[in-house]
This record gives structure tokens, C-alpha cells and sequence, in this order.
């Protein structure tokens, strides 16, 4: 009787098994990145002259949203804090490509102008490293 009343559990249990069990919805998860690209900046700006000394500050999120062969691409956005005036939220794309001897990049933002209407602002802007080699500065020091 109790090898009946085993056996009857155990088929129960295999069957019971073999249906498909209920997804339970799992709470949203983020995956951390081993190397994240995210980061927040801050930056205070005081004028040293002219009629408008107030400190100006911002602050910005940044993301890495293209980066191959030295041309990286990061999106920005945050506030534009001047004391006595409301927060000014601006958002917008920084580029640099990377060379041997320099870089050259830019930047598109836009943020909200008199009125209200968007402001868009747009720049460029390089960097270039003129430097001998080391057998120039060799040969010039033998030759003397």
C-alpha cells in the first residue's frame, strides 16, 4: 500500500513538473557596464570683469554614445544656474576626433533664449602639436 501511495505521489510530481510553470515578472534591472561611460560634471565660472560678475554654474550628465578609431561622440544635458535668475536647462553633442599630432572637434547645443524659443549654439574647435622629432633634435646637436 504505502509503495502504491509512493509511486501515485512521485507520477503526481513528474506531471505536475512537466507543465509549464508561470512567468513571475522579475522587478526592471539595469545591467551595470564593467567600464561605464556615464558621468556627471559641474562647472563654476566667475567673470573677473565687465557689468555681469555673478558666478554662473553648471551642471551636466554626460554619456559616451559613439566611440571607433579616435572619434568619440558624448551626449550631454543639464541646468545653467545664475543667481537671480531661474535654471536654464540646455542639452546637446560633443566630437572629437583624435589624430597623430592634434585633435579636431565641435559641439551642438541647445538651449532656451529670450521668450522662451530654443537657442541652438554651435562651435568648432582643434588642437595641434607641432614638435620635432628626436633624430631631428640629434642631427642638429651633432652638426654643432
Amino acid at each position: 500500500m504505502k509503495f502504491i501511495v509512493l509511486a501515485l505521489f512521485c507520477a503526481i510530481a513528474f506531471a505536475a513538473a512537466q507543465q509549464e510553470q508561470p512567468q513571475i515578472e522579475e522587478a526592471l534591472r539595469f545591467r551595470r557596464e564593467a567600464n561605464p561611460q556615464g558621468s556627471i560634471r559641474a562647472e563654476v565660472q566667475k567673470p573677473l570683469g565687465g557689468p555681469d560678475r555673478r558666478p554662473s554654474i553648471d551642471v551636466d550628465v554626460q554619456r559616451r554614445v559613439y566611440e571607433n578609431n579616435g572619434l568619440t561622440a558624448d551626449a550631454y544635458g543639464g541646468l545653467n544656474i545664475r543667481p537671480g535668475m531661474q535654471a536654464q536647462p540646455h542639452a546637446g553633442i560633443r566630437f572629437e576626433k583624435e589624430y597623430s599630432n592634434g585633435r579636431l572637434g565641435g559641439f551642438g547645443a541647445v538651449q532656451r533664449g529670450p521668450g522662451g524659443r530654443p537657442d541652438p549654439i554651435f562651435g568648432i574647435r582643434g588642437d595641434w602639436r607641432f614638435r620635432r622629432s628626436a633624430e631631428e633634435v640629434a642631427d642638429e646637436v651633432e652638426q654643432q
